[in-house]
């Protein structure tokens, strides 16, 4: 059934899909799948069954997978004997590990914030391997997605089998012993000390790369350089690909063939190598597909094709193998990427070869199937397009290709040879890779990104579709330029449907995002006539030592507000309103000044301005960018829509609360006002200057205080309904009670962030709806 082992994916997969998700359409797509099988002739109407089989199978596989993923832990528990079995990853002050409950069985995710310098030196000192321990702290569930766009952390971890954080007060080496070990364990252990000796030997930049490429190891890469690399979609060169593996195992067979050792005991060699490798290179879904298509390929009696198993069916095999071990990994997106690309690849390889295309012609040619193979990968997970991932994987690749690949390695086995290597090998290699970030810090900060949104399920399906009948008709072009034009359609199509899209939406929507212990809300007009964002969130920074920084630390704006707005496609704000100095409003505008194209920021008129408030005029400065400072009296207009500012008052006074910008506008037949963090000298001032105010909808000032919202303010305007912007359980205990209860004792409906995630209205003409990513109920009080 040569190739026909390709053809059997899409049941495997839809397979364990209905197992998770128990939808029809898994089941209609399947039907359709097998008409277009047998009306062009590709199996006959007797195999059917076999194509029911394969579903059969997996959706058996699936189920059980995911009837057994349960816990019976139950939460708040606060001792716990933990056995860690895998390696820890120790960023600044923060410990995290996966460690076992050996009384369940059960995987545990076990957090630790370090106390003290001295005390990270003994973490970083020992293995984690085999060590037992038991430790005290709290259970807690893994947070789910607040946001639309979010990433969603819980069902991540689940679907690694992991239901619990345990937030340990104990030091993880204090009640410590170590069990036997098994050879996966060892192999990890072995790993870890390798990628020690690399830190400890070799310059920070080169021993990230080196480690990076043989050891899978990315945790020390700088931030600054893995946000180029994400947004130049170039991520896949830090990483250890399949063909890496592929080529090694390929020298490794001839090496040994050369030097006498017959062909089928290197293969048997090899196959009992190549999956220890598969440890030691960190186990990621590209280096796993390698080694188990190699894996294959070798047990077939002298390889290759000749007995009629060829790549196609190996790449097929290796990936029915790997579900049926794991059927999680199918939403794993680098699981993803690496089949669909490596299948595009070889499927188009006859094509490459039949055109006789060499040097940039080749490399441009397959770095565009490539990259289309990968888009409806890209668009289901992140909402992105990288217009300058073909200009820089054709000048990094052959970099890493012919020239960082090779030194690695090479400096990898002179490390194995000598204890230190001389500053006339290391110092060249260093500067070039310093040189690589340069480049790469360069050109991401060219704005060539393409956000086209969060897409529904059949209209990916439909972009899937359109690259499978690209792949089936390019070869029919003739000529490099239509070729290359050919494979364009898709990406010309997307950026087509999204100017459609964005420019002639019927709908605007608000958002209050969930950004925690702070402020951050969308609005964006209909017909793209206005997207504008107020306040952008912020963590609030303590002063830390050098050894408790930690790298890619979370921010909201980078973390929260820029996948919310790349989930609604939107990579241009018309403003950017800041409405006071604050860092839990306005934290996030540097992230977000510097990932998106900002036509304007706007910041209320006051004397004094807080160092955040003059870093962001500074940055503004740099980019070009439109200050405006506005106050009472201001206003614009966009879209048939008004906004006017009704704070700060031009007399600039009073605490930088009550300096607040507070905007009021009609939206989808309801009066808003939006306030900031305005306190009730500022609520004063709006009953004084506008009594007859219409307002709908309140976004309550400060986070619920009992300082804003104040009974005389409400009780005058008597807004319906109110939005509350705070954090889980944060230690100023926003929204206060005698808030909470003032809004329900007006009979207003109540929308908080913290119990109901992201609040969204969504409107057309002078009608609206609300709705909330989480559950929400109306009669929730504070906690």
């Amino acid at each position: 059934m040569k190739t026909k082992a390709i053809l059997l994916l899409p049941p495997a997969i839809l397979g364990v899909q209905t197992a998770f998700s128990l939808t029809l359409p898994s089941l209609v797509l399947l039907s359709i799948y097998l008409l277009l099988l047998i009306w062009f002739k590709k199996i006959q109407k007797k195999e059917i069954l076999v194509f029911f089989f394969v579903f059969s199978v997996f959706f058996g596989v699936a189920s059980h997978a995911e009837f057994q993923n349960t816990t019976s832990l139950i939460e708040g528990e606060s001792r716990i004997p933990i056995e860690f079995r895998s390696g820890v990853k120790i960023d600044g002050d923060s410990f995290r590990a996966i460690g076992i409950d050996t009384r369940t069985g059960e995987k545990i995710l076990v957090t630790y914030i370090i106390r003290s310098e001295a005390d990270k030196q003994r973490l970083l000192s020992v293995s984690f391997f085999g060590l037992a321990s038991i430790l005290e702290g709290e259970l807690k569930t893994p947070s789910e997605s607040r946001n639309p766009g979010g990433f969603h952390y819980r069902d991540y971890l689940i679907r690694k089998k992991v239901h619990w954080i345990f937030e340990s007060e104990t030091f993880p080496l204090a009640q410590a012993g170590y069990k036997s070990l098994s050879i996966r364990e060892r192999l990890g252990k072995l790993r870890e000390t390798e990628i020690r000796k690399i830190y400890e030997r070799l310059p920070r930049e080169t021993a990230t790369l080196v480690s990076a490429l043989i050891f899978g190891d990315q945790s020390t890469i700088p931030e600054k350089v893995e946000d180029a690399y994400v947004t130049l979609g170039i991520t896949h060169l830090l990483a250890i690909s399949g063909m890496q593996v592929s080529v090694l195992a390929g020298i490794a067979l001839f090496v040994g063939i050369r030097l006498g050792v017959a062909r089928e005991k290197m293969s048997f060699a090899l196959i009992l190598l190549l999956p220890m490798y598969a440890v030691l290179a960190g186990g990621s879904p590209s280096v796993n597909r390698a080694v188990i298509m190699a894996v294959i390929l070798l047990m077939v009696p002298l390889g290759g094709t000749r007995n009629g198993l060829g790549p196609l069916d190996a790449l097929a095999l290796s990936f029915k193998l790997y579900l049926l071990v794991d059927p999680y990994t199918v939403f794993d997106a680098g699981f993803q990427l690496s089949y669909a690309v490596t299948f595009a690849l070889l499927v188009s390889y006859k094509g490459l070869k039949e055109k006789g295309l060499t040097g940039i012609a080749l490399l441009l040619t397959a770095t565009l199937i490539s990259q289309l193979s990968a888009l409806p990968i890209l668009l289901a997970h992140f909402y992105t397009v990288p217009l300058i991932g073909i200009v820089a994987n054709l000048l990094f690749i052959p970099l890493y290709s012919f020239l960082f690949s090779p030194a690695v390695y090479s400096l990898y086995l002179l490390l194995l040879i000598f204890t230190t290597l001389p500053a006339s090998i290391i110092g060249p290699i260093n500067k070039l890779i310093l040189f690589s970030e340069k480049i790469a810090l360069s050109l991401s900060a060219i704005p060539a990104q393409f956000y086209p949104g969060q897409m529904g399920f059949w209209l990916l399906a439909f972009y899937s579709l359109l690259v499978v009948i690209i792949f089936t008709n390019w070869e029919r072009q003739d000529k490099l330029l239509n070729n290359l034009l050919f494979l364009l359609i898709p990406f010309a199509v997307l950026f087509s449907q999204s100017i459609v899209e964005a420019n002639f939406a019927r709908t605007g929507e608000i958002t209050l995002i969930d950004v925690g212990q702070g402020d951050s809300l969308f609005i964006t007009l209909p017909g793209g006539a206005g997207n504008y964002l107020i306040d952008t969130g912020g963590s609030i920074v303590f002063e830390k030592k050098d050894w408790q920084e930690r790298h890619g630390s979370f921010e909201p704006g980078k973390d929260i507000v820029i996948p919310f707005l790349k989930a609604r496609g939107i990579s241009t704000l018309d403003k950017l309103i800041l409405t006071h100095g604050d860092q839990d409003h306005i934290g996030g505008a540097a992230a977000i000044i510097e990932h998106l194209k900002v036509k304007e920021i706007v910041l209320p008129k006051v004397t004094e301005k807080s160092g955040t408030e003059q870093a962001i005029i500074k940055m503004a400065a740099q980019k070009h960018i439109k200050v405006t400072e506005v106050n009472r009296g201001d206003k614009w207009q966009a879209g048939g829509a008004y906004f006017y500012v009704l704070s700060p008052e031009k007399r600039d006074s009073g605490k930088r609360n009550d300096q607040s910008i507070a905007i009021y506008t009609i939206l989808g037949g309801k009066g808003w006002l939006f306030t900031g963090d305005l306190e009730e000298r500022g609520e004063a001032a709006l009953m004084e200057q506008y009594p007859r105010l219409k307002i709908d909808v309140l976004k309550a000032g400060h986070h619920g205080s009992k300082t804003s919202s104040g009974e005389k303010f409400v009780g005058h305007y008597h807004p319906k309904t109110v939005w509350i912007s705070a954090g889980v359980n944060n230690r100023f205990g926003h929204p206060h009670t005698e808030t909470i209860r003032r809004f329900e004792e007006l009979g207003m409906a109540i929308y908080r962030t913290d119990l109901h995630g992201a609040i969204t209205y969504t409107f057309y003409g002078d009608k609206g709806t609300f709705s909330t990513h989480l559950p929400y109920n109306a009669l929730s009080k504070a906690n």
